[in-house]
């Protein structure tokens, strides 16, 4: 993976095809191997691409697995449990093939209208599935991008991503240095991927140059929250600053949020040495010098689940898949603990819960570590009082 770091923003690109990328299942039997006759030679051939794609894959199963049917309930799970542990890649399904699914600790997310319930809710509380609510459409794929409204999953790629914190939006809405900065991104990358093309060293689907584009990421919304930034302005210099790009690089462009805390360490640094304007917005020392990821309070901290579950009103808006939340307790919670939640936020983002029992997501930063699991506060009972939330506390 190349990095990119300019005076706002980071840029992740590959050298030489696309940073990341997407496939719905049926293609993946027409374009790779067939699942039905040999599930190991498609398990082999779809690590190939994952290791080519250094931002990772998307594999959203959008056809019954009905031939899963003549194998043992141990294969179908170990299987699954493979599939689901291939390096860079997330599992995305509707609840209807998740409860087809066997049993087994493999990892997915779940997009339907509803929160899971019963067995498939049990397993969404011990954080082994996530949830994504989606009421018809495309497919919103956190911390990726938004195929494009179809029956199928048809390939989709991007060419990297551009990591910047909210509060720098003002400054780059022009978009220029941002803008050539991208332009040499994907000049490089698409040269790159010319000759690996030539070489016939692809080993994905048949590449459309027209199914790709740019993922453009906000990072740092607690702290532009605290600063007491408009959102309402913020996003509107985010839906400019997307068309300026989308016009310069002739490629649609995926706005989201970055969970990055890499990024958004690298980001606060960069602004603190060399005193760029949103640097008022971090905290002050012996806090380390570093913006929260995404647009909600940081997981790693005790808050009240609220403020690491809510996001700005208008985000919906904007943003064309929804940011990933982590939410940690001290225990399982209840299945009305977690609808209770749920019934105070609106509108809902992609949820994964992350009881003691599974250990927290790396990079591990010595600044700024995870605190333990019982130090965060428990999910809510129904009837108890409503925690205050990150973007009501100062109204």
């Amino acid at each position: 993976m190349i990095l990119r770091e300019g005076p706002g923003f980071l840029i992740h690109s590959a050298p030489d095809g696309p940073w990341a990328g997407w496939i719905g299942s049926r293609f993946l039997e027409e374009g790779l191997a067939s699942v039905n006759a040999a599930p190991g030679r498609a398990l082999a051939r779809l690590m190939r691409l994952c290791a080519l794609l250094p931002g990772g894959l998307a594999l959203v199963w959008d056809h019954p697995p009905a031939w899963m049917e003549a194998l043992p309930a141990e294969a179908q799970q170990g299987w699954w449990e493979a599939l689901s542990d291939l390096p860079g890649l997330s599992l995305h399904l509707a609840p209807e093939t998740a409860a087809q699914l066997p049993g087994g600790a493999f990892r997915a997310w779940v997009h339907g209208p509803e929160p899971p319930t019963g067995p498939l809710g049990e397993r969404w509380r011990q954080g082994t599935l996530a949830w994504v609510r989606r009421t018809g459409g495309p497919w919103r794929l956190p911390d990726l991008g938004c195929p494009p409204p179809a029956e199928e999953v048809a390939p989709g790629w991007l060419w990297g991503e551009a990591v910047l914190p909210v509060a720098a939006l003002g400054t780059l809405a022009s978009g220029d240095l941002l803008a050539t900065a991208l332009v040499e991104a994907q000049g490089a990358a698409e040269r790159g991927m010319a000759q690996r093309l030539a070489a016939e060293a692809w080993t994905g689907p048949p590449f459309i140059r027209r199914s790709i584009g740019w993922r453009l990421a906000l990072t740092g919304g607690a702290e532009f929250h605290r600063a007491s930034g408009s959102w309402k302005t913020a996003f509107g210099q985010l839906r400019a600053l997307a068309a300026l790009l989308q016009e310069r690089l002739r490629a649609p462009i995926h706005l989201g949020a970055s969970s990055s805390f890499a990024a958004a360490s690298l980001l606060g640094r960069q602004a603190l040495r060399e005193g760029l304007p949103w640097r008022a917005s971090l905290p002050l020392p012996p806090a380390p010098g570093a913006f929260t990821p995404g647009l909600a309070a940081d997981p790693r901290d005790p808050a009240p689940l609220e403020s690491r579950a809510q996001l700005p009103p208008d985000w919906t808006a904007t943003l064309d898949h929804p940011p990933a939340l982590l939410l940690r307790t001290p225990a399982v919670p209840s299945e009305a603990g977690a609808l209770t939640l749920l019934e105070r936020l609106e509108p809902l983002s992609a949820l994964r819960w992350l009881p003691p029992e599974l250990p927290p997501p790396g990079p591990f930063d010595p600044d700024h570590p995870w605190i333990p699991a019982a130090a965060f506060p428990y999910p809510p009972d129904p009837g108890n009082g409503q925690q205050r939330s990150l973007f009501e506390e100062l109204d």
